[in-house]
This record gives C-alpha cells, sequence and structure tokens, in this order.
C-alpha cells in the first residue's frame, strides 16, 4: 500500500499515539510501585516491556524482588534487572530525564542488580556448599560478594580434599582452583601424602620407587636421605660400599664417600689414606691435606683464655675458638664449647659436634662419649656403635667389651651385639680367651661363650698358670684346676703372680716361693714385711728377704746374695738402697756400701739414678753416688730422657741430667708427648721440645 502525504501524517499521529500511551503506563506502573499497588504496577510494566523494555524490567524486577507481595521472586528478578542493563542503551534520553524522578538510573539498576546478587550470597551462604557458591560465582560475576565466595567455595573444597586424605584428591583441588589461596598448602599436602602412600611400608625399595617417578617431588631429598639411612644401617664399609656402587645420583653419595674413608681410618696409618686416593671420588683435596698433616704436630695454646692449636712454629692452625681442647690422637682431638664435648680434625673442621657431657680419645677408630649421666661408643663418624644408655664401659680386649646397665654387666663385639647377657655384678677384660666376673658376691672365670671355666665361685679368684687359678676361700688362699678341683688346699694368707717361674706365698707370717705347679720349691724361714708381695719378687734372679728382723738379698737357689744385716731395703740388682741404722746408703750387690750414708730416703729411678732425702730436701744421686741433682726440692719426678720435673713451694722446674733448663717458676709441667713438654706459665702453654732441646710457643 502506498501511503499518501495525508495517510504518512495519519500514521505518524498514529504512532505518537501509540507509543505515548505506551509511555504512560510506565508513569502509571511506577505510581502503582509508589502505592505497593503490585498487581497494577506489574500489568503496566508488563505492557511498557515492548516499547520501553529498559524501564518497565527494572520496575518488573522491583517488584519480583521485594518479598511483600505475591509475586516475589529472586530469579524473575535477576532476569529482568539484567535485561534492563541491556536495554538501557535503547531508552531515549528525553524518557531517561522523565522517568529520573521514579528512580530510573543506570546506578539505581546496578544497585539493584547487586541486592539481587547479594540475595542470591545468602541463599548460598545457607547452603554452604561448594556447589552453591560455584553456581553464585557463574551468575554472579560483577558481586561485590565474589572475593569472599572464592575463598569459601575454597575453603569446602579444600576441607573436602583434606577429609579425603589422599594425594588424588589434593592433586584434583590444586587443578580445579590454581589460584587459590589454599592452593600452597593443598600441594605441599599433596607431597606429603603422596609420599607417605608411596613409602608406606619405609622398605628400600618403596624409597627408591619414589625417587624414580617424582623428580619433582621437594621429598625426594628426604627420600634420598631415607635411602642413605637403610642402606649404610649396619654402619660398616661394605654398607657404605654398597650405597656408592648403587646410589651414583643420590645427593648423600658425597658422605657416603666421607663417612667410608673414616671407618677406612680406623687404622689411622698414612698407607690407608694412601690407598684411598686412587678411588674416584671427590674427596682427593681432603685426603691430601690429611696426608700432609699427618706427621705434623699440633700444640694446643691459649689466648684470652680460650684454646687452639699451633704448630711447632708457634703459628696458628685452628683459631682459639674453644673452651678447652685436649691433645690430637688418631688425627682428632677432643674440644669443649659450653661445657659440651665434640672432635676437630686438623683442618680446624668441627667433624663431630659439640653435644656430649664429656668424650674420651679415639683409640681404634671408636671413643667413648657420656650423654645424659650415661655412657656410648662412637666410630670416626659421630654414629653410635653404643648408644649413652651403659654406666660403666670398658676397653676392647680380644674383640670382647664389658658394659654395664643397672648395675649389671656383660659383653658386646665390636659391632655393638651383645655377647654375653647382663648377668654379673662385676666384670673384667677378657684375657687368653677367658673373663673373670664376680656376681653375688663371689668370682669365677668365663668362656667368651658366657660359659664357666672354673665350675664353681671363689671369693677370689686369678688365673695362675695355665689350667691353674688361685682361689680364695673362707679367707685362705689355694689352687683349683679348671676342673674345680683342689690341686693345694686353702691354707695360704697371700698368693702373688707367678713371675720367672717362682711366685711368692705366706702362710700366717712366713714367705715361702711357689713353682708353676703351685710346689713350695724355697721354705728357710723367712718373713712377711710391709709390701713384701711386691717387694720379695725375684728381679733378675734376686729378691728381698727378711729373717730374724733384718732385711737381706738371696737368689732362686735360695742362696744368700747380701747379708741379713739391713734395716730396710728397696729392690735393685747391682746397686741396691739399702737403711743401717737411721740412714740410707746405696750398697752393691754384696752389701757393700758405695755412697755416703746420710739419706733419709732413697727411691730407684728408671734410669738407675736415685731420689734422695736429706734434711728435708730432695735431690738425685747416680748409681754412684755423686750429686746429679742438688738437694733443695719437694718434690722430683723422672721425665724419661735424662728430664726430671722438680717443685718447690708449688712451682716446677725441669733438669736436663744435672743442668737446669726451665726455672721453678712453672703452675704445671706435664708430658705432652714422647717428643714434647708442656708447661704452664702465667696463664700461658709453652712446650718443651726434648730432642731439639728448645722452647715452642705462640708467635704474637
Amino acid at each position: 500500500m502506498r501511503l499518501t502525504t495525508r495517510n504518512s501524517s495519519l500514521f505518524i499521529v498514529f504512532f505518537a499515539v501509540v507509543f505515548m500511551a505506551a509511555a504512560n503506563k510506565i508513569d502509571q506502573g511506577y505510581k502503582a510501585l509508589g502505592q505497593y499497588d503490585y498487581f497494577k504496577a506489574k500489568k503496566c510494566f508488563k505492557k511498557g516491556l515492548r516499547r520501553n523494555p529498559a524501564a518497565s524490567a527494572q520496575g518488573l524486577a522491583i517488584i519480583y524482588f521485594r518479598n511483600d507481595n505475591p509475586f516475589h521472586n529472586y530469579d524473575s528478578a535477576y532476569f529482568y534487572i539484567n535485561k534492563s542493563i541491556e536495554d538501557w542503551s535503547l531508552a531515549r534520553q528525553k524518557q531517561k530525564e522523565k522517568w529520573k524522578v521514579y528512580g530510573f538510573t543506570y546506578d539505581s539498576i546496578i544497585h539493584l542488580r547487586q541486592n539481587i546478587s547479594s540475595a542470591f550470597f545468602r541463599i548460598a551462604n545457607e547452603m554452604n556448599t561448594e556447589q552453591a557458591y560455584i553456581s553464585f560465582l557463574k551468575k554472579n560475576p560483577w558481586a561485590m560478594e565474589v572475593e569472599r565466595s572464592i575463598v569459601l567455595r575454597d575453603s569446602i573444597a579444600f576441607y573436602g580434599a583434606v577429609q579425603e586424605n589422599t594425594a588424588l584428591s589434593l592433586k584434583k583441588f590444586t587443578e580445579k582452583y590454581p589460584a587459590s589461596r589454599y592452593k600452597d598448602r593443598a600441594i605441599k599436602m599433596y607431597y606429603d601424602l603422596q609420599f607417605d602412600e608411596m613409602t608406606a611400608d619405609g622398605s628400600l625399595e618403596s624409597f627408591v620407587r619414589f625417587i624414580n617417578s617424582n623428580a619433582e617431588s621437594p621429598l625426594r631429598l628426604y627420600a634420598e636421605e631415607r635411602v642413605f639411612s637403610i642402606v649404610t644401617a649396619p654402619n660398616d664399609i661394605y654398607s657404605y660400599e654398597s650405597f656408592i656402587r648403587n646410589h651414583q645420583e643420590n645427593h648423600c653419595i658425597d658422605s657416603a664417600w666421607a663417612a667410608l674413608y673414616q671407618l677406612k681410618l680406623s687404622d689411622f696409618s698414612r698407607n690407608t689414606m694412601q690407598e684411598f686416593l686412587s678411588f674416584d671420588h671427590r674427596l682427593h683435596q681432603t685426603i691430601l691435606d690429611d696426608i700432609q698433616f699427618f706427621d705434623s704436630l699440633l700444640l694446643p695454646f691459649i689466648a684470652n683464655n680460650r684454646y687452639g692449636f699451633m704448630n711447632i712454629a708457634g703459628e696458628v692452625v685452628v683459631p682459639n675458638d674453644f673452651d678447652f681442647t685436649g691433645y690430637f690422637q688418631e688425627g682428632l682431638a677432643v674440644v669443649v664449647k659450653g661445657e659440651k664435648f665434640g672432635f676437630i680434625n686438623k683442618r680446624g673442621e668441627l667433624q663431630i659436634p659439640c653435644m656430649y657431657t664429656s668424650a674420651g680419645d679415639f683409640i681404634d677408630g671408636l671413643a667413648i662419649i657420656e650423654l645424659n649421666d650415661k655412657l656410648g661408643v662412637i666410630d670416626r663418624n659421630g654414629r653410635y656403635r653404643f648408644e649413652c644408655i651403659y654406666e660403666d664401659f670398658g676397653v676392647f680386649s680380644e674383640g670382647l667389651v664389658y658394659a654395664s646397665i643397672d648395675e649389671k654387666y656383660g659383653y658386646y663385639n665390636e659391632d655393638g651385639e651383645q655377647i654375653i647377657p647382663h648377668n654379673f655384678d662385676d666384670a673384667y677384660d677378657f684375657q687368653n680367651q677367658m673373663a673373670k666376673v664376680e656376681i653375688n658376691g663371689v668370682q669365677t672365670f668365663i668362656e667368651r661363650s658366657g660359659a664357666p671355666i672354673v665350675p664353681e665361685s671363689y671369693e677370689e679368684i686369678e688365673r695362675y698358670f695355665d689350667t691353674l687359678f688361685v682361689v680364695k676361700k673362707k679367707g685362705k688362699f689355694g689352687f683349683v684346676n679348671n676342673k674345680g678341683k683342689w690341686v693345694l688346699d686353702p691354707v695360704f694368707d697371700a698368693i702373688g703372680k707367678l713371675k720367672n717361674g717362682l711366685a711368692i706365698a705366706a702362710i700366717e707370717d712366713r714367705i715361702v716361693y711357689l713353682n708353676a705347679q703351685g710346689e713350695i720349691t724355697i721354705d728357710n724361714g723367712y718373713k712377711t714385711f710391709p709390701n713384701f708381695i711386691k717387694k720379695s719378687e725375684f728381679i733378675e734372679g734376686t729378691a728381698i728377704a727378711f729373717k730374724n728382723g733384718k732385711y737381706g738379698r738371696i737368689n732362686r737357689k735360695n742362696e744368700l746374695v747380701a747379708a741379713f744385716d739391713f734395716d730396710n731395703i728397696d729392690v735393685g740388682n747391682d746397686v741396691i738402697p739399702g737403711q743401717k741404722g737411721e740412714y740410707w746408703a746405696l750398697y752393691d750387690a754384696y752389701g757393700k756400701r758405695i755412697s755416703s750414708a746420710d739419706y733419709s730416703s732413697l727411691e730407684r729411678l728408671k734410669n738407675n739414678n736415685f731420689v734422695a732425702a736429706k734434711s728435708e730436701r730432695l735431690g738425685v744421686i747416680d748409681s754412684a753416688g755423686e750429686i746429679v741433682i742438688p738437694f733443695l726440692f719437694n718434690a722430683i719426678e723422672f721425665f724419661g730422657d735424662s728430664l726430671y720435673r722438680v717443685e718447690i713451694a708449688g712451682k716446677y722446674g725441669i733438669y736436663h741430667n744435672d743442668k737446669p733448663i726451665v726455672p721453678a717458676e712453672c703452675s704445671q709441667i706435664g708430658r705432652f708427648s714422647k717428643e714434647f713438654l708442656f708447661l704452664r706459665k702465667q696463664g700461658a702453654l709453652i712446650y718443651y721440645n726434648i730432642r731439639e732441646r728448645k722452647f715452642v710457643q705462640l708467635v704474637k
């Protein structure tokens, strides 16, 4: 149909009328809404949707949002408020200005949408499920509750994964919510559970399997440490060699080489160090350093009341970082920090931490340590060979050592295995494949199996010779064999050790001598005297005897060597200290005096000189009676190598033969080693090189 000018005008008029009518419906709807006439308002807004969708949808959203009318429905409110936003741009500006009085603004529409979203959040919050928050977030990405919803959603999901307590559940959580604030915790728990699930049986195979299949796991290093711990649990050379051979990629490989090296060094020999250099490992420089240090002597020094080590040139090698130090033994030295004991090597490295309350030197690769008032044994790696559970601990003898727990003694081998149970009240070292033990106040000998060698127990027992034992019964001594049969009845008051085929014995006040079979071979009326067990032993074929109140000397044939005319006598052979009357002198083997007789005492030294006392002072004379050290001192001790320590008024000095080399001005002097003496003077440690006859002290 073709519109004429007249018809066109009529159409425009018609359209305007219709449009105005629709606009009037919006006005009517807002007015009805203001009067809470929801039926009329709903009807007006519904009719206005076609011509004025933005305003009509806002009005309908208000109706459906409010809960004071029968049309209340959040889903419908949600639908119409979003439609209002979508159609906002279609509304004419003139209408926006007109209906602004009713609250038809973009901000009010957005505000209503937020209120509707908040209502949905409250519903999701009441449901409090992961899916409820997922649905809310999907439908309301603009809501101000989005961040809180994400936290609540993630917390519920995370808690559910934790409750399920499997690595898979936690892995799914991290994959589903990669931006969650719980991600890091979930990942850590995932790795922990993954590790626990794969290594639940604690076997070596499970840890190896975990390592091979989980290169990215932060617990891989721990798994490698567990492999190291399991394989090397025996703590012997073979276990470390096995680890090195089969686990080259394990990060503990260097520790294994170091531990193997230390166990190999139990003999602490240069040859062991040099042999170890031939292996393909990373300890090359360490071993070269140890070889270089092997023959070097390190001496403790004190500076500012702290201990360190210097070389024989007086140069600092180990700084004075310690409260106390011992001496180097088998390449390790005891050090103390804050009353805790540990060990350093000659490179100054703390090889075993300061954690013990006491520690002894290393002997054959082992050291006794104390912790919480209990003793144990560690090796050069600081690993326990024996835990700190013992009250007493001996030294290894013939491969066994005694130890006590709860005041009962047993025996162990060098691997820490108990060989003989803790059945004894006291125990002694094994010698000649047997050891003396005590139980309930009586003694016997046992073999390595713990079985008694002598069937019965006695008040005292000592091995005499071969299968013959000295035993004490009812206060008297006799002999039994290993069958427990009496060889000689217990009639003696004392029996000494068998030396040079003879042993001294006493019956009441009479001294006799017994042979290896326990038979009396010398009995000539000799009497007991103070310390007769020691003094009457045969030394180089002669022995002191006491008869008719006088001392003399006899030989093994019971022949008189020196007449019984001494009031006292000391042991000797060619030159003998003897007392006649008030004073002592030196006599030859036949009793002829060879020195002045004006000494109040004489004591033989290992170099066959004598400490002599005169006028309450001590000096030294030689075997010809000539004075070596003048009579000026309160105490004299022979140190060997022609050295004597002298003391006067609490101060110490050193003589070399007859010449003073250190004045008596030191607070302490002792033997440091075969070649060195140590001297404490005015708080400093000074050393004397015996061979080179010179002093060593810290170079400042």
